[in-house]
């Protein structure tokens, strides 16, 4: 649905609303609060998700202990609050994102971690966590985990807003904050899973007509108490490209429709993490629940993930023909380096257009240390012509990098490195975002430099073995061990 047409589809056509009645079975003035575990700097999250994927991936897999000591220390470089750092680990970590998980004493990064490191896909890896998530779930206190049990919780939060947001979108409505609040998130026969999707929306639709505004609420409780949570959940699905939405409503990014068909499909089957299997009475089984839904929620059905990789047209969010399949890692790469390529051309073409023939793309050339070659042109008026030797580094995510507020890191080859520092002052990294409000470029000049200067961090994360007869304890030969 195109944000421009938003205010127009923003009541509700007759033809949206005829023939409904009052639904007897569901009474959203029923509420309860249905809380998830609040992230530190929900705001920034996308910011923070490649600094923790990074620390985790240079110090995992290690003991519990070390993952502790290491993971805080390398977060001090990046957050100003050493006093919510702790948080940071055990809440956005391991709790919300499900980076890594514990087992044995030792912590490990999860596959959605791995493939995160791997492809630099933000909306792909958020999509997963919203995927993954339910109600009740392995984050919570025992006291929280009664209550909903007792409250006969049973709710994928996330796939059922997707499917009432689709229903909408098919009858040109836009809901609000507020109507997703009161009759899905906080309604208690919805969070039961005793509701269809067709007698939510219907009710919303009927009480637009009537002209009725609900919203959550409570005797000596401020309307932000109740809000906070929904809107990080809302949040969560912004970063995963699946909805846009602005101070008051939400659409969905129909450009994602291959995965919010298959969020609507995971909604009718049964929790995969059936919280009602464990003895609450127990002891220790706090962290035992705690333990299995980390190795749980972490995981990823590669099928699945496949097809959440996202395609760059689906960040513009408008609904268009011939949208570009789903891009791999390499794919993505391809695309930052045809971008700086065209980058490069504009500026050079604006200085001098013969000059432009200088520019070179070398990225399926192996081993060079650089994706492209460029020139100063009118970025050096004393030497237009000396050489830039172009390393471009991409990712994915919906919004632009805020690194006023914190940090962003790239991994870089042991070749790369050595090209930095033969180079140096002509040797640039482009840092490339596709985000949903455009392409964004950050340029650094001469890296090996500005590591000598502390002005950037370089820490090498990989190991090389070399090894001959002596360190080899068994050996399969195909010729003698048949």
């Amino acid at each position: 649905m195109k944000k421009e047409n938003k205010k127009v589809l923003n009541g509700t056509k007759e033809s949206a609303i005829e023939n409904i009645e009052s639904d007897k079975d569901y009474n959203p003035e029923s509420q309860y609060r249905c809380t998830i575990i609040r992230g530190k700097t929900i705001s920034k999250m996308d910011d923070l998700l490649p600094i923790y994927s990074d620390i985790l991936n240079s110090i995992c897999p290690t003991t519990v202990e070390d993952y502790k000591k290491q993971f805080d220390q390398e977060l001090e470089k990046y957050i100003t609050n050493s006093k919510t750092i702790g948080n940071h680990r055990t809440e956005n970590v391991q709790q919300l994102l499900g980076l890594c998980y514990e087992n044995d004493g030792m912590v490990y990064l999860t596959e959605r971690a791995l493939n995160y490191i791997k492809d630099g896909d933000q909306p792909a890896f958020f999509k997963g966590v919203c995927f993954k998530f339910q109600q009740p779930n392995g984050t919570q206190t025992i006291e929280t985990l009664k209550d909903k049990i007792k409250h006969q919780i049973n709710f994928r939060p996330y796939h059922f807003i997707i499917a009432l947001l689709k229903k909408a979108s098919a009858n040109s409505i836009v809901l609000t904050k507020n109507e997703i609040a009161f009759y899905v998130l906080n309604s208690l026969k919805v969070l039961q899973g005793k509701v269809t999707i067709t007698q939510v929306y219907n009710r919303i639709v009927l009480d637009r007509r009537k002209g009725i505004k609900n919203k959550v609420k409570d005797k000596g409780r401020q309307y932000s108490y109740y809000m906070q949570h929904i809107n990080e959940q809302l949040d969560y699905l912004h970063l995963a490209n699946l909805i846009r939405k602005d101070r008051n409503e939400v659409w969905l990014n129909e450009k994602e429709d291959q995965a919010i068909e298959i969020f609507i499909h995971e909604l009718e089957n049964p929790l995969q993490f059936d919280i009602l299997k464990y003895d609450l009475s127990k002891v220790g089984i706090t962290k035992q629940i705690n333990l299995e839904w980390q190795k749980y929620y972490g995981e990823i059905d590669e099928n699945i993930y496949n097809k959440f990789k996202t395609n760059i047209d689906s960040l513009a969010g408008d609904k268009s023909e011939g949208a570009k399949k789903e891009l791999t890692s390499l794919e993505i790469g391809d695309e930052g380096e045809e971008f700086v390529l065209e980058y490069e051309k504009k500026i050079v073409r604006s200085f001098i257009p013969r000059l432009v023939n200088k520019i070179n793309h070398h990225g399926k050339t192996k081993g060079l240390g650089y994706d492209v070659t460029s020139i100063e042109a009118g970025r050096d008026k004393e030497n237009p012509e000396y050489v830039r030797y172009i390393e471009v580094k991409s990712t994915i995510r919906v919004n632009p990098p805020n690194l006023s507020a914190t940090l962003d890191s790239i991994t870089m080859t042991r070749n790369e490195w050595v090209i930095a520092k033969q180079h140096q002052s002509q040797f640039y990294i482009y840092r490339v975002y596709f985000t949903a409000k455009g392409t964004f470029i950050n340029i650094i000049k001469n890296p090996y430099q500005k590591g000598k200067d502390e002005l950037l961090y370089v820490k090498p994360i990989t190991y090389r073995l070399e090894f001959g007869n002596k360190a080899i304890d068994e050996r399969w030969d195909p010729g003698k061990n048949d």
